[in-house]
């Protein structure tokens, strides 16, 4: 068994090389389930998520490696010290995919969609604590919880909050444009 290993090790680096030398700009993502479509704002299937998060669709916040919560499209935030207001800086200069660009608009449209009495999010509930949403200016929104909430920051980095223009909403199951590092194609 100890020459396996070895051989194994070899074989992993001489791929890992390979790779390297011949970097590429796109991923192809091989599923054992396929997705029933590619809005991961408005359906509870796993397979949604495991496709487009991070990778098409970015959140305010986003999870890492240990599990915590870092900045994501907001560069920074805010929380008032009764914990009922959170105030978002969004990071300059970000576009979707068809070029547009991504400011507090379309936070506040992707926030009042999951609240959205007909809304379909498979994590609404995650979200019942925001009373209200107002754009401060292009860069700034303004999240008002009815009672604090100290998840809102892990809750706001799941695929159900990844943020959407409202122009692409009307083909956003089969044409997702998100702002992260790959285009779907």
């Amino acid at each position: 068994m100890t020459h396996i290993r070895p051989l194994f090790i070899a074989a992993a680096s001489a791929v890992l090389l390979a790779g390297m030398a011949n970097a590429k700009t796109d991923i192809t993502v091989a599923m054992q389930l396929e997705p029933p479509h590619l809005d991961p704002t408005s359906a509870a299937a796993g397979a949604i998520d495991s496709v487009l998060y991070s990778n098409v669709f970015e959140g305010l916040t986003r999870f890492v490696g240990d599990g915590s919560v870092v900045p994501g499209l907001a560069e920074s935030w805010e929380i008032s010290d009764d914990g009922l207001t959170y105030t978002f800086s969004l990071r300059e200069g970000v576009t979707f995919h068809d070029g547009t660009t991504m400011d507090a608009e379309d936070v506040k449209f992707t926030l009042d969609r999951i609240l959205d009495e007909e809304s379909a999010n498979a994590q609404k509930a995650l979200y019942a604590a925001i009373s209200g949403v107002e754009v401060v200016d292009p860069s700034t929104v303004r999240v008002t919880l009815s009672e604090p909430n100290g998840n809102m920051l892990f809750n706001l980095a799941w695929g159900d909050a990844v943020i959407v223009a409202p122009e692409s909403i009307e083909n956003i199951k089969q044409q997702p444009i998100g702002t992260g590092p790959f285009k779907f194609d």
